[in-house]
């Protein structure tokens, strides 16, 4: 049996169903494109197949098609249910491993990059901005960013850029687009940014 197969037959399902797993009532057809980024036609073919295995349901009403996610069916229940309650600690797993691999431990960091905007296409990668107390402690946590980089690939099968900053330097002019990103698209990690 490829119950799994049928599925995943296309990306866009995987976005369709990502976003009726995460909604806490039926959506249209319409917010569902609007939500997981995908063409009309592509959210189309994707609910009309999710539909078609009863991976979701679909409810008709005058004005619109309201779809759901069969919480009953098996492979939601016992495979995308554990994946997507995954998915939504896998910011906080990340961090947990920045922390524990860069010595010295940063004072505060961001990730920022495709995965942080959660770009739908992007294969794999997370810019991280770094913190730390002192030029000191910032120049000794360069040696360990190769040990980070190979346990982010192990663990995640993600490329990542660093950003190492001090609170010396973290103003400074040439930063300011840096900062700009990180208001717009940072995720905090772990700690406090001064």
């Amino acid at each position: 049996m490829q119950g799994l197969d049928r599925i995943f037959s296309r990306p866009s399902q995987l976005n369709v169903l990502r976003v009726l797993y995460r909604a806490e009532e039926a959506l249209t057809g319409r917010e569902i494109e609007r939500r997981s980024g995908l063409s009309n036609r592509a959210t189309m073919l994707a609910l009309e197949h999710l539909h078609e295995i009863s991976v979701i349901t679909r409810e008709i009403t005058s004005t619109a098609y309201w779809f759901s996610i069969n919480r009953g069916h098996y492979f939601v229940a016992k495979a995308l249910k554990q994946s997507f309650e995954a998915e939504e600690l896998f910011w906080e797993d990340f961090g947990r491993t920045v922390r524990r691999t860069v010595h010295p431990k940063p004072i505060a960091a961001v990730a920022t990059g495709p995965l942080a905007r959660d770009e739908q296409l992007d294969t794999g990668r997370v810019d991280i901005v770094m913190v730390f107390s002192s030029g000191r402690g910032r120049l000794r946590a360069f040696p360990s960013l190769e040990t980070l980089a190979e346990k982010v690939w192990d663990r995640y099968a993600i490329e990542i850029d660093t950003n190492l900053l001090d609170l010396n330097t973290m103003d400074r002019s040439e930063n300011d687009a840096l900062w700009r990103r990180v208001e717009r698209e940072g995720i905090l990690l772990f700690g406090t940014l001064p």
